[in-house]
């Protein structure tokens, strides 16, 4: 595995981005939702994914949830394609898998707050003109 490859599957879960990911050995390439990096019970790192289109080794049509190894993956490319965490289809960052050796999952929805940007100016002092980007 490319040491680059588990950070950009990261990131990819972090931004909710598709992936186009393609094995060792292989020329055919498979496009992926990541939803989790985690260690498996073999120890091996894996990334749970929805794969929407793209080769499939058994022949069955996408779309469908398989685990991909982490060390087969040759080449990664995160897509600009976005999607939304496939609870209906099964997703839950609950399982008991991912409670052990977590890397990274999916989380749904915004953050629990945000201020309005209206109120902006209640949020307190703001930084000397110097110090703002």
């Amino acid at each position: 595995m490319q040491p680059n490859i588990q950070q950009a599957l990261a990131q990819a879960i972090r931004d909710k981005c598709c992936v186009a990911i393609r094995y060792h050995d292989q020329r055919q390439v498979r496009v992926i939702e990541p939803h989790a990096i985690y260690t498996d019970e073999r120890g091996e790192l894996v990334v749970d994914g929805y794969q929407t289109r793209g080769h499939s080794s058994s022949g069955r049509p996408p779309p469908f949830w398989r685990p991909f190894r982490l060390r087969k993956i040759a080449s990664l490319s995160v897509l600009k394609e976005t999607f939304a965490p496939r609870v209906a289809e099964g997703f839950s960052p609950e399982r008991l898998k991912y409670r052990q050796g977590l890397v990274a999952i999916v989380q749904d929805g915004a953050p629990a707050f945000a201020y309005p940007a209206q109120n902006q100016e209640e949020m307190g002092p703001q930084l000397p003109d110097g110090l703002r980007r």
